[in-house]
């Protein structure tokens, strides 16, 4: 492929070992992502956090060893760069003008990042797959420790892991710390599903931890992410069963599954402290979100009609400014701050990572598995969207930066297979090769 441009000259020649620099890379990429555990300061240049610095010195590193950015990267990267560009368009005429530098410099840093997880996946798809999700789930774990720990007072200062009688653990907050959580879950889940023998069940322990703290943060954005991730899981998962016993398995586990987690809420609401925050929580609407002045719909309205007002926008970090209280829907929130511009190109690049997701996983593949469990993620955040706004989250960013790196590694393959067909008097594995860019 053309996304890894490194000198790999003994690797290609079949001789043992690998390169030197793609392991160290390998290793560099792995330590961000144990480090997204922590969320603690504001996403901006002025306050960065250990994965935003370790992943500024990653990135510069790992391209300046030879990663190179797909070709076929082009349609995702430009929607990107409309979206930042119509940031760009708002903010000339934007009131708050020192927020805007800070809010402009986070969305093309975290662009950055998807282009950086897309071209790194590409390049060797399997593999990096595997390896960030392994790093991720143990990030999550850590996390969730943190916030079990914190809101059952395990450990001194456990007030700084919660919010409101919410675990929060090593985030700002729990609407965010528990869709952090999700696509690990929904990881194990696939391991599990998949697993050849008895020893794979300690799984099952990581598994409940993120549960737990899932439910404890109270969050029903985060609640709904997980159970329409899940689903989108199970369906899929289950429409691209190979066999009968593939099949069999699966439904086994996802009833394994439901069990386990009635298993663990039921275990939380022995505490009276849970149970009576679970009936304040366990309700689609709050007080805040209805209330006919400052709720969260009334917000929305407001946004809405401001964009028709300003179809330019009104910049970045504006409208929470100007209105004292967020869009909480990611949709009308880049749509207000960079008007119809932003908004459509964010809307079209959502759309199109959903299309093309879909049909890489109709595609017969060695990554069909993982890039389910990427895909099920990503469509639990983008449903989850409508109530928050999610595009200063950085593992949103690298959801859909491997997501898009699985389906140009996937759609390339599909095409080479498909021009095969096209040429039946040309030896197979020459060929093949040769239209995929791969090299023994």
């Amino acid at each position: 492929m053309d996304g890894w441009q490194i000198d790999t000259g003994d690797r290609r020649q079949g001789l043992p070992g690998r390169p030197f620099a793609v392991s160290l890379a390998e290793w560099l990429v792995v330590a961000v992502i144990l480090t997204s555990f922590y969320v603690r300061s504001d996403q901006t240049q002025d306050n960065p956090t250990p994965y935003d610095l370790l992943m500024a010195g990653t990135v510069a590193i790992v391209f300046l060893f030879g990663l190179r950015f797909p070709r076929r990267l082009g349609w995702p990267a430009a929607l990107w760069g409309l979206v930042i560009a119509g940031f760009g368009i708002g903010a000339m005429d934007a009131l708050y003008m020192e927020r805007v530098r800070p809010a402009l410099m986070t969305s093309v840093y975290l662009v950055g990042t998807f282009l950086f997880f897309a071209s790194w996946v590409y390049a060797d798809p399997g593999r990096r797959l595997h390896q960030i999700f392994w790093a991720y789930t143990a990030a999550a774990t850590l996390a969730a420790l943190f916030g079990i720990a914190g809101y059952f007072a395990l450990v001194p200062g456990a007030e700084m892991f919660t919010e409101y009688g919410r675990a929060r653990g090593t985030f700002n907050d729990p609407n965010v710390f528990g869709p952090f959580l999700v696509a690990p879950v929904i990881f194990l889940g696939w391991k599990l599903s998949t697993a050849q023998s008895l020893r794979s069940l300690w799984m099952a322990v990581p598994l409940g931890i993120l549960v737990l703290a899932i439910f404890l943060s109270f969050s029903r954005g985060a609640w709904g992410n997980l159970l329409l991730a899940g689903l989108v899981f199970f369906v899929l998962t289950l429409s691209t069963s190979k066999s009968y016993l593939q099949t069999m398995r699966l439904i086994a586990f996802g009833a394994l599954s439901v069990l386990v987690m009635i298993g663990v809420v039921g275990f939380a609401l022995s505490s009276p402290q849970v149970a009576d925050l679970f009936e304040q929580r366990a309700s689609l609407t709050q007080s805040y979100d209805t209330d006919p002045e400052h709720g969260r719909f009334e917000s929305q309205a407001r946004a809405f009609a401001m964009t028709l007002e300003k179809p330019l926008g009104l910049g970045p970090a504006q409208w929470a400014m100007i209105n004292r209280l967020d869009t909480h829907n990611v949709y009308l929130h880049v749509l207000v701050a960079g008007g119809f511009l932003s908004g459509f190109a964010f809307i079209g690049l959502m759309l199109l990572s959903l299309v093309r997701g879909w049909r890489a996983i109709a595609l017969d593949n060695p990554e069909q598995g993982i890039l389910i469990v990427v895909y099920a993620a990503f469509v639990g955040h983008i449903a989850e969207a409508v109530i928050i706004d999610i595009d200063n989250w950085r593992h949103f960013y690298l959801l859909v930066g491997t997501l898009w790196g699985a389906i140009l590694a996937v759609e390339e393959r599909g095409g080479a297979r498909q021009r095969l067909l096209r040429m039946p008097f040309r030896p197979a594995r020459q060929s093949f090769s040769a239209a995929s860019g791969f090299q023994a």
